[in-house]
């Protein structure tokens, strides 16, 4: 009886230990790099300084939105999607999706208003790299030089 529960418990251990080695594997490589001016502190685009799904949110979280100029953005280096985002008030967001972003932007982009949780979970998925797009309402602008 003592044999067949050790059998069993090390059974358990070296099932865990094996689920663990599969989610390590699910884990995909993200190239996210972030931007953001904010009272204190400036990341500038071409530092290509990348950054995690909660360490965005971090930063989103600290933006003073009493300021004037402030933002955050993100760009996945490998989709080449760039989003752009101001906070308004406490709960209160501007975002923005730049159009071919980059040399040669031609000033397109899409851009909304949203509360906090729907550009959290626009975000997530953004990390994900699973489709993020119809999660707010765009519409599209083109700016004007």
């Amino acid at each position: 009886m003592k044999q067949l529960t050790k059998q069993i418990i090390i059974q358990e251990i070296l099932d865990k230990i094996s689920e663990k080695q599969e989610s390590i594997t699910d884990v995909k490589f993200q190239n996210i790099i972030y931007f953001m001016n904010n009272i204190g502190k400036t990341v500038n685009s071409k530092s290509n300084i990348p950054i995690d799904f909660l360490t965005a949110m971090s930063e989103m979280e600290s933006l003073d939105y009493t300021s004037n100029n402030h933002f955050i953005g993100f760009v996945n280096k490998k989709t080449n999607e760039c989003l752009q985002f101001k906070r308004r008030t406490k709960d209160d967001w501007y975002a923005e999706v730049i159009i071919n972003h980059g040399k040669g932007w031609d000033g397109y982009y899409w851009c909304a208003n949203s509360k906090i949780d729907a550009i959290s979970n626009m975000l997530r998925l953004f990390f994900e790299e699973v489709s993020w797009f119809g999660m707010l309402s765009w519409k599209m602008r083109r700016f004007k030089h």
